[in-house]
């Protein structure tokens, strides 16, 4: 058997593999997980018969696509989504900050969205989240942006792929001559106004971690319409180096190409006939992903709308089950444009039972649960031991709220209606022990 024949072998082996791995039902109810099917496989298996292991067709690929579904002018792949918060403010800084400047966001969040922040030499600024949307309140944005007039930006998760305010939030922003960037971690599908949430803002970042709405497994992705921008994100990522060519990596199926002669500073210490691509612009960092990555998710973001149904099916079911019962539990309500990244219940301070009762009971019984990422973060030891870096602003009851009573089930693609009954009943069995 020649290359070719044994590559169409593998391909047909691996098509029964997937067929047979997917017909393993989980006994445990999951939080989350990833959902990959014979197409995915299918590019991976490309990918590695490219024998490309750095940015390739499907890393071009994929950030087209990542560009075209979010409404914007260019798309970057990163190797977390971690990492593409980091670059996104990296390059804020070195467009639109100095040091010392400082940075708005939720003291309930993620820590990455904040140490990039801190990294730069900036200050994050901590408000409360809004207990009506989990975001980010217009009123207590302007309130801060009164108050302080060192705050240059803000930085701020849509928790949950919930909606905020965007429209006044940006009113604002614009009022006070500030930049707005977004985390769309959890967000990937919600649409606002119609349009995708993430073609809002100066620039928007992603994770595809296997948690989350897509996957590349590890990986991540910003988007922008800001062309300076986004050179500066892509040259950061790519070890601070410049290049030109809007089509790079594209040696991977056309190996005559090069790179071409262009410098972005011209006048420097540098020798005249020093390989371009090898000329530094920036203090960078390698954050690519694999090409391997990028062809799972090129697959994987045709498959929004069809994960986007499933998650929002889930929730409404969870959320009709809530409705009927007299505990005082808060829960929200979600409309056609949100896709929600996990239904959050809220429980009220005078309930018999405790979080711990309940979420020992579910683990118990094999349903998952898990817990708004950090809470207030100004609560971690991190931030603790390191107060000289960040700031406040106001009280912070509703976080404090969520890091004592807030509780999330899993309505992931993962899960089907099966699923989401076990999790009923599983609830109804634990209320009759109250």
């Amino acid at each position: 058997m020649n290359k070719q024949d044994l590559e169409h072998s593998i391909k047909s082996l691996f098509r029964q593999w997937v067929t047979e791995k997917n017909k393993n039902q989980v006994e445990k109810i999951r939080y989350a997980g990833p959902v990959i099917g014979e197409d995915e496989y299918e590019y991976m298996l490309e990918a590695i018969f490219n024998d490309w292991w750095s940015g390739g067709k499907f890393t071009n690929e994929a950030e087209r696509k990542l560009a075209e579904i979010s409404d914007r002018n260019h798309g970057l792949l990163t190797n977390a989504g971690s990492s593409a918060n980091l670059l996104l403010m990296s390059a804020a800084k070195e467009l639109y900050f100095e040091d010392g400047d400082k940075i708005l966001t939720l003291s309930c969040g993620f820590p990455t969205t904040v140490n990039p922040i801190i990294t730069n030499r900036l200050i994050p600024v901590f408000v409360d989240i809004d207990l009506d949307d989990l975001n980010l309140s217009p009123e207590k944005l302007e309130y801060a942006l009164k108050k302080d007039k060192k705050i240059k930006g803000v930085f701020v998760a849509h928790t949950l792929g919930f909606k905020s305010k965007i429209r006044e939030i940006l009113d604002i922003a614009r009022k006070y001559d500030c930049h707005v960037f977004f985390d769309c971690c959890d967000a990937y599908g919600t649409k606002y106004e119609g349009l995708p949430i993430q073609s809002y803002g100066k620039a928007s970042s992603f994770s595809f971690y296997v948690a989350h709405h897509i996957t590349m497994g590890e990986g991540g992705g910003l988007v922008t319409n800001d062309h300076d921008f986004f050179m500066t994100m892509r040259g950061m990522r790519n070890w601070g180096r410049y290049c030109a060519n809007p089509q790079c990596c594209m040696r991977a199926s056309r190996p005559e190409l090069f790179c071409p002669k262009t410098k972005l500073t011209k006048d420097c210490e540098v020798p005249d006939d020093y390989i371009v691509n090898y000329q530094y612009e920036w203090l960078g960092y390698n954050l690519k992903p694999l090409d391997l990555q990028a062809a799972i998710l090129t697959k994987q973001l045709d498959r929004i709308p069809e994960f986007d149904e499933a998650r929002r099916k889930n929730y409404n079911k969870l959320y009709d089950y809530f409705q009927t019962l007299d505990y005082g539990i808060r829960t929200w309500k979600i409309d056609d444009e949100v896709s929600p990244f996990a239904f959050p219940i809220l429980l009220p301070e005078n309930l018999k039972f405790k979080r711990k009762n309940l979420q020992d009971f579910l683990t118990r019984n094999k349903v998952e649960t898990r817990l708004l990422f950090g809470g207030n973060l100004m609560k971690h030891p991190a931030y603790v031991k390191n107060k000289k870096y960040w700031e406040s602003i106001g009280d912070h009851k509703n976080a404090d709220n969520i890091m004592h009573n807030f509780l999330m089930l899993g309505v992931s693609q993962v899960n089907n209606e099966e699923h989401i009954d076990r999790v009923i009943e599983t609830l109804d069995n634990f209320w009759k022990l109250w």
